[in-house]
């Protein structure tokens, strides 16, 4: 961490190369931010502002056009253009997306970062899931609230309701045991849209994991606590890159 200032200038690198990146004298593989349902790459300028000194963050905006089953494979293109692996972090929908693509590609992942994923609780109906979330989005500050409602309008309601379908009956649960890279969760003990109870489900089948809960967020940690957040991620890599040097006797 560079320090706890907040500076919310927006870190786009979407399209940088990797030999870009060397030319530049920075080897670090990029973060990949993926967002989550009704969101945009905004939701992450918070955290990716604090990230600048662990290296390079790259903000995704999914394209609304795309149906939640189309993302995986396109966020592995993106990450091909950027020269894999790198490490993935994905919130919500995002993080569903991102354990999809670890466990179909992980050749494409070094590091994983997955904050308030759905996909092993109950099956619900789409409205069982929209319904804590509209709760959790009328408490949050006003600023976020007008993000939140313009990021709602671009995307439109045919897309809010298919990704809220597909979230509500998701079901990854079988596939976290081929989910080898190494993986932090991290949730907000007042979630009450994905319960912080569901996270012993992915501690017990995915084979190289740790949790990270932080105590005053819901179920968006980067608008609600975004500090945390982002000691909880900072930390991770660095303690992910100190091991794999130590592996390679450096």
């Amino acid at each position: 961490m560079c320090g706890r200032e907040l500076r919310w200038a927006r870190l786009l690198l979407t399209t940088m190369p990797q030999a870009a990146r060397k030319q530049d004298g920075d080897d670090s593989p990029p973060l990949v931010c993926v967002h989550g349902l009704s969101g945009s790459s905004r939701w992450w300028t918070p955290v990716a502002a604090l990230l600048k000194c662990n290296g390079p963050v790259v903000l995704l905006d999914v394209p609304r056009w795309l149906r939640p089953s189309q993302t995986p494979a396109w966020l592995a293109g993106r990450i091909e253009e950027l020269g894999a692996p790198v490490d993935v972090a994905g919130h919500s929908l995002g993080a569903l997306t991102s354990v999809r693509l670890a466990a179909l590609r992980p050749e494409l992942v070094r590091r994983l970062v997955l904050v308030s994923p759905p996909g092993v609780g109950p099956t619900r109906s789409r409205m069982a899931y929209a319904w804590p979330l509209a709760r959790t989005m009328l408490r949050a500050r006003p600023s976020f609230l007008l993000r939140l409602t313009l990021d709602g309008l671009r995307a439109g309601p045919l897309n809010l309701a298919r990704g809220g379908l597909h979230v509500a009956s998701a079901d990854v649960t079988a596939e976290l045991p081929e989910v080898t890279t190494p993986t932090l969760l991290v949730w907000g003990a007042r979630d009450e849209v994905v319960p912080i109870e569901e996270a012993s489900t992915w501690l017990e089948r995915m084979p190289d994991v740790r949790l990270i809960v932080i105590p005053d967020a819901g179920h968006v940690p980067m608008v609600e606590s975004p500090v945390e957040l982002a000691e909880a991620i900072g930390g991770f890599l660095e303690e992910r890159f100190d091991e794999s040097r130590d592996d390679q006797g450096m």
